[in-house]
């Protein structure tokens, strides 16, 4: 089956090219985890996507990324996509988990000095590997305030939404659910059919799990203090017209640092989703911070 640039599996036998993006999957412990890789090992963007969506969500971002000569990496977290739902999903449906899970698989396929690029959860994902090791080459996230572990922040990270009850819902109505799913794509008048399957397929324990714990404090590391002190490159964009996510929270990060750390763009005319909204200025943003890493 082909998406776009890239097919499910190749005929056994058959030459890879070495910019054709071919689903394979990795045994990490107990996970089956499903994933998408191409291109360098040594300047690669690891992709990960958000709450109740899909590797295949950064379809826009991977023609570009790979014609600029950068490797590609885009992983289905646990419960999500093709990946296998959680053997344990009071322990690997949390956003530490996650993060000990995707350098796993970075460890695995040889990955040097990646840049971490995620979205909503995916970010939260990657604050929480850029506290645990510091040999990536950079940090960007979006549709992600940097809060938690625990409740502090929360309320003025978050604007309220109809459907924001779903975020941490193992069993929504299926109508809850949809409208949700349309939220996470904001000003994007028609969601493709692949992404709406991802939303409804979602191990509805990954959310209710992951939520539970964050919230809890229980465990990770604060995410507004790596932001603030990490010494590599860091970019946070937003979408102007995020339903979710409150953008004067960023002006309250202490962001100035040496040159070298956190910048904050608004991305115009977008909502919670803006790579996939507006994937010409995303990918201008992204092919940019990706030559100032590299």
């Amino acid at each position: 089956m082909v998406f776009g640039l890239f097919k499910k599996k190749k005929a056994p036998g058959a030459p890879v090219p070495s910019n054709a993006l071919f689903e394979q999957f990795a045994q990490i412990g107990d996970q089956r985890v499903a994933y998408l890789k191409s291109g360098p090992i040594d300047k690669t963007i690891v992709f990960l996507h958000g709450n109740s969506a899909c590797k295949e969500a950064f379809v826009e971002q991977f023609c570009v990324v790979r014609d600029a000569g950068y490797g590609i990496l885009a992983v289905d977290l646990p419960g999500h996509g093709a990946s296998a739902d959680a053997v344990d999903p009071s322990v690997q449906y949390t956003i530490p988990s996650y993060a000990d899970l995707i350098t796993d698989i970075c460890t695995h396929l040889g990955l040097n000095n990646a840049v971490l690029c995620g979205w909503s959860l995916g970010g939260h994902i990657a604050i929480e590997m850029a506290a645990k090791q510091s040999d990536y080459s950079g940090l960007m996230f979006f549709g992600t305030p940097p809060v938690g572990p625990g409740m502090e922040h929360l309320e003025a990270a978050f604007l309220p939404s109809d459907v924001s009850d779903v975020t941490g819902a193992e069993n929504p109505p299926r109508d809850r659910l949809e409208a949700y799913i349309a939220a996470l794509y904001g000003t994007l008048p028609d969601i493709p059919q692949n992404l709406v399957s991802a939303g409804l397929r979602t191990d509805g324990r990954s959310r209710s799990t992951m939520l539970a714990h964050w919230a809890s404090g229980a465990g990770g590391h604060n995410q507004r203090d790596l932001v603030q002190t990490w010494r590599k490159p860091i970019l946070m964009l937003q979408g102007g017209d995020d339903a979710f996510i409150a953008a004067d929270y960023f002006k309250g990060l202490d962001v100035q640092g040496d040159g070298s750390g956190p910048t904050f763009t608004i991305i115009e005319h977008a909502g919670h989703a803006p790579f996939i909204e507006a994937p010409i200025a995303f990918n201008e943003q992204l092919l940019a911070f990706c030559k100032r890493c590299f």
